[in-house]
């Protein structure tokens, strides 16, 4: 019997140290880096909307940084600008996200660990970003309209296509603008009261929902806020024009300024 349980507990050592020697498993940019930079950075980071001249949708753009130093050096987190822009002072506030609550320690942690195992990449080619104002949608044929919307003074008309809202003059004469985002489905736009602005909701099926928000005469996204894991839908205007509300797959309708 002494025997027989000194080799049990021999075998739970021996298993116990085993289990302590296997490396954890690398953080998947796709899987958990990605979700942490959706959620609190593209809104601001995007190519139709790049603010400090810095995009975080293209991998490589991510990498670069914008203005003022490199984002991100593999391998290298304390040499990474990123790192310092999004880990908080002495009293709790970080530079980014902007206006917002610093990342969690967890997400940080997270990030740090991405970089030091070499900042790499694991997208699926499916999932990459395609489109932009240089790269905009080819249509082989005519796309499905979920939503339309005229301004209210009757000279435009918002469409929705692949990616993008198509700004067309009411009496046929002519396009005015693509607006090219990061939802690839839209489903709905929405002129503001006074026509200045034009709201979309959409995103990506199962990832992402996002509203935007355009500024018409300068054909110019001024917001794009990241909402829930799935598309958003039926945008709405306050009658001051100062919220929109939509509603989502979970069920809820929300509104932001």
């Amino acid at each position: 019997m002494r025997l027989l349980l000194t080799l049990l507990l021999i075998s739970l050592v021996t298993s116990s140290g085993k289990a302590t020697e296997e490396s954890p498993k690398p953080v998947s940019f796709y899987q958990e880096i990605r979700p942490i930079f959706q959620a609190n950075c593209v809104g601001c980071h995007q190519p139709s909307k790049n603010n400090g001249d810095y995009v975080m949708t293209d991998f490589q753009r991510l990498l670069a940084g914008g203005e003022e130093a490199i984002a991100i050096v593999p391998g290298k987190p304390d040499e990474s600008h990123l790192i310092a822009e999004i880990t908080p002072d002495g009293d709790g506030n970080a530079e980014m996200p902007k206006k917002e609550d610093p990342l969690h320690e967890v997400e940080l942690a997270l990030i740090r660990r991405w970089i030091q195992e070499g900042a790499k990449d694991d997208t699926p080619e499916n999932a990459r970003q395609r489109y932009d104002q240089e790269h905009p949608p080819v249509y082989t044929k005519p796309p499905v309209i979920t939503s339309l919307d005229y301004s209210p003074d009757g000279s435009l008309i918002a469409i929705s296509g692949f990616h993008e809202v198509l700004l067309q003059k009411a009496d046929g004469s002519g396009e005015v603008a693509r607006l090219i985002g990061l939802s690839e489905r839209i489903e709905s736009v929405r002129f503001s009261p006074d026509g200045t602005k034009l709201a979309v909701t959409g995103g990506l099926p199962g990832r992402m929902g996002e509203v935007q928000v355009w500024d018409v005469s300068k054909k110019q996204l001024t917001l794009s806020a990241p909402v829930t894991f799935d598309t958003i839908y039926g945008a709405a205007w306050s009658p001051d024009g100062s919220k929109i509300s939509f509603g989502c797959s979970d069920n809820s309708v929300r509104a932001i300024d």
